[in-house]
């Protein structure tokens, strides 16, 4: 069957065969980001709250919400929603200083600097869209832009070698610890397409819950399916 990343019924159809062949604990959450907030479909209800990305993503994966969008407003972590696109990216993140400061997470300023220049950026830490939408892929109407996985180590394991199974050859996975479900995930597939691997955050663990035995699995529309309908063949 050939493989349409323009048909929603598509993406379904391998979030189910993902869900039921690896027994996932929690769904793939579908994330479509839109350059202005009316284009947003009308039965996506807006979050009436701030809250991180990482827990909009974390909500939706528990099947605690579904169907939501969330523009720059509600979006309470500015580093994060800058690496999606819908903020520019704040000085103290641009420069390093609060990685460096802030957390201590370096051991120098221009180590911080350097770390947080090369996290992947949607627009390259520009805010140019007003809307991102999360849902359960199980049951996506629009083609998203990037689907996320949050699963454990040997699950992970299958669905590198279910990307792989068509065509064979090497998996790269690019993160630093920050910015995880945000510039790991969305920053990273909007702009290369394909598949990241990445072991999340302090703050996505800390404030969304990413479970300690969970990584997550970024994937571009074409990945995703790709993958659905792979991990039924391998062994």
């Amino acid at each position: 069957m050939p493989i349409c990343v323009e048909e929603p019924e598509r993406i379904r159809e391998a979030a189910e065969s993902l869900m039921e062949t690896l027994d996932l604990d929690l769904y793939p959450v579908a994330m479509k980001l839109y350059l202005s907030e009316g284009d947003v479909p009308d039965d996506y209800e807006r979050v009436g709250e701030e809250c991180r990305h990482c827990e909009f993503v974390m909500t939706v994966a528990r099947g605690e919400m579904d169907n939501i969008y969330a523009t720059p407003e509600e979006q309470a972590c500015k580093g994060g929603s800058a690496a999606i696109g819908l903020d520019d990216i704040p000085d103290p993140v641009r420069t390093g200083k609060f990685y460096y400061e802030g957390l201590g997470q370096h051991a120098t300023l221009s180590a911080s600097k350097r770390t947080v220049e090369l996290v992947p950026k949607a627009f390259d830490g520009e805010g140019v869209f007003e809307a991102i939408t999360y849902e359960k892929a199980t049951g996506v109407e629009v083609v998203p832009d990037v689907i996320l996985v949050v699963c454990k180590p040997k699950e992970a394991m299958k669905i590198a070698q279910a990307y792989l199974y068509p065509e064979g050859g090497r998996v790269y996975s690019d993160f630093s610890g920050i910015q995880s479900l945000c510039g790991d995930g969305v920053g990273k597939i909007m702009k290369e397409g394909g598949i990241n691997f990445t072991l999340g955050c302090n703050g996505s663990r800390a404030y969304a819950k990413v479970p300690d035995e969970c990584l997550i699995v970024a994937m571009s529309t074409k990945a995703f399916v790709v993958v659905g309908h792979s991990v039924t063949e391998i062994p």
